[in-house]
């Protein structure tokens, strides 16, 4: 067969038709190993390559796993233009100091695996210190030197590497090498200890771990140059240190990688990394650690012990965030570990305007990432104005009236302290419909690169329903199936807005009620699939009722509370009624660091 010059051709040549061959396109399909099972199950996932020439897929219906990928008969281009490393001059590997053979020799590491890594000693210069001794760790990737990173001696601490240097994760290559099976560990000697004991698909980020959680820490920048790769991997396995920060990389890791195909690694007692158990037992006892992984605990699936309901019961609640006002922060507390809220409300009602306050307001308050797909919101610059104007405390432009506008100085503050915190997702809808998979796609892609911890949707009517056979409420119901197990697999909260119906006039005049989840289109899937259910309802201009008509758990809040808030349009902002103000609450409502 002659190879595939074009993306359509490779796919066909698989027997693969899809609807798209864009650069970047995703789909599913049904497959044509297994043609769908009795249902005809569109259960393949196709995933064309970001720069158009070459496609993974893979088929999830239990019982077939066809799976594959190729590319095009193409140099594959550069992923990334970067400053090249220059060299050091060569070293004579023979001629090594005394200190950097004594420091290898106790840890265990021969002479062979710092030969393969090309690990050697230099005097260099780093931050404020005089030249000091370095022992050198090479980052090369697809046979070039992307990066080196300094270790001094005999203190550990600064650390440095070279200026403007492609982020990537150290023994890179493995992941192309064992796309099967890859392990993380904590620092470039952890990798030579597990390749001293001849285990070569070993990666590590190059930052070590952090002493509590970072969504937006750039110590995984790492994770998105290689983000192809590990898409590829089945099963990765989290060795890295037993300790409290080894344990809050660990988690971050499975949460960006996706914890369904992370694995975790104990090691004996006494030691706390691969470095420690080769040093004190040996090869045999670091190959038996890993060996014995234990998968991740999934959503589901939980054995029931004596020692699980003890450890439960020493275990703090997830933690849960302020809404920035008194008066919502009575009726709601927000979830934090990956739930599904629907907030609905009629146009015009405040609802969109309520969402974003909170996404500032977690985003200053919570270390909250937010990435956001907000069609009914274009243009996007637009969005991203009004989120200004709600963090800023002023309108964006001139009103025209007596509130000052934002000077260029604070737009630009803005727009340095929104950078990273709000991400957004365009869709132009004739090339590419924004279908759930489309958007859980740059979803994950979001979570890899920029840690969010909120996914919002805007509204769920936007969202091309390819059915099928499925009938609506069916298709809804699986849609937030689908949400739901990304949120719960990611730790990634689902905000999802959805339009009820166009209520009936009501005699004389009367104003309608504020709509429950029972009055959003088409489904009861709205009530029974939500973790945290809201309404937000105007009653009069400049004021709304927030209404909690759902809350799977105690600790979100109390079923049927409702709370009135006033709003100011020029700034986005909400605030508490004097009514609640004067009733002494000693609820804390959010922090407000600019513009007040």
């Amino acid at each position: 067969m002659n190879p595939a010059t074009n993306i359509a051709e490779l796919l066909l040549g698989n027997g693969i038709r899809v609807r798209s061959y864009r650069a970047g396109a995703v789909a599913k399909i049904v497959c044509p190993t297994c043609e769908g099972g009795r249902t005809k199950e569109k259960s393949l996932r196709v995933v064309i390559d970001a720069d158009g020439e070459g496609a993974l897929w893979k088929c999830y219906r239990g019982g077939c796993g066809m799976s594959g990928g190729g590319r095009l008969d193409k140099q594959e281009p550069p992923r990334r233009t970067v400053k090249p490393v220059t060299s050091h001059p060569k070293k004579d590997l023979d001629a090594r100091p005394r200190w950097f053979t004594d420091f290898w020799d106790a840890r265990k590491i021969g002479e062979a695996t710092l030969r393969r890594f090309g690990v050697y000693p230099v005097r260099h210069f780093i931050g404020g210190l005089d030249e000091v001794d370095c022992i050198v760790f090479p980052y090369l990737w697809q046979g070039q030197l992307r990066n080196r990173k300094y270790r001094p001696f005999p203190q550990k601490n600064p650390m440095g590497q070279e200026k403007d240097a492609l982020p990537t994760l150290y023994n890179a290559d493995a992941i192309e090498a064992s796309p099967e099976e890859i392990v993380f560990v904590e620092g470039e000697p952890d990798v030579l200890a597990m390749a001293e004991c001849e285990i070569f698909n070993v990666v590590s980020i190059k930052d070590g771990a952090p002493e509590k959680a970072e969504p937006a820490s750039q110590r995984y920048q790492a994770l998105a140059t290689h983000e192809s790769a590990l898409e590829r991997v089945t099963k990765i396995i989290l060795a890295g240190d037993m300790d409290k920060p080894g344990k809050v990389l660990r988690d971050e890791l499975a949460r960006r990688l996706g914890m369904h195909r992370c694995w975790t690694v104990d090691w004996p007692e006494g030691c706390k990394d691969a470095g420690e158990t080769l040093v004190r037992f040996g090869p045999e006892k670091v190959k038996e650690a890993i060996a014995a992984a234990e998968p991740l605990p999934l959503e589901g699936i939980l054995l029931i012990d004596e020692e699980m309901l003890v450890a439960y019961g020493r275990e703090e609640p997830p933690r849960t965030m302020s809404t920035g006002t008194i008066a919502t922060d009575q009726v709601v507390k927000l979830p934090t570990e990956g739930r599904l809220i629907i907030l609905t409300g009629y146009p015009s009602s405040g609802k969109t305007a309520w969402a974003r306050y909170v996404m500032v307001h977690t985003a200053m308050n919570h270390d909250r990432r937010w990435c956001v797909f907000s069609p009914e919101s274009q243009p996007l610059k637009e969005f991203a104005a009004t989120v200004a104007q709600v963090y800023m405390g002023k309108p964006f432009k001139s009103t025209g009236g007596y509130t000052p506008s934002m000077t260029e100085a604070e737009r630009r503050a803005a727009g340095r302290w929104l950078k990273g915190r709000i991400v957004l997702i365009g869709c132009e809808a004739v090339e590419q419909p924004p279908t759930i998979d489309w958007l859980l796609t740059r979803a994950t892609g979001c979570v890899l690169r920029h840690g969010i911890t909120d996914f919002m949707i805007d509204p769920w009517n936007e969202i091309v329903q390819e059915r099928g056979d499925m009938s609506e409420t069916d298709f809804i119901g699986h849609s937030l199936q689908q949400l739901k197990a990304f949120g719960l697999r990611h730790e990634v909260n689902i905000w999802m807005v959805a339009h009820p119906r166009v209520p009936l006039p009501k005699k004389n005049g009367e104003p309608h009620g504020p709509p429950g989840p029972y009055d959003i289109s088409a489904s009861a899937h709205w009530y029974n699939k939500a973790d945290v259910g809201l309404t937000v309802h105007a009653t009069e201009p400049g004021k709304a009722e927030l209404w909690l008509w759902k809350a799977r758990l105690g600790r979100f809040g109390r079923r049927g509370s409702r709370k009135t808030i006033v709003y100011n349009e020029f700034t986005g902002r909400y605030a508490d009624t004097t009514e609640t103000l004067a009733g002494g609450d000693d609820i804390l409502a959010g922090k407000w660091g600019v513009g007040n």
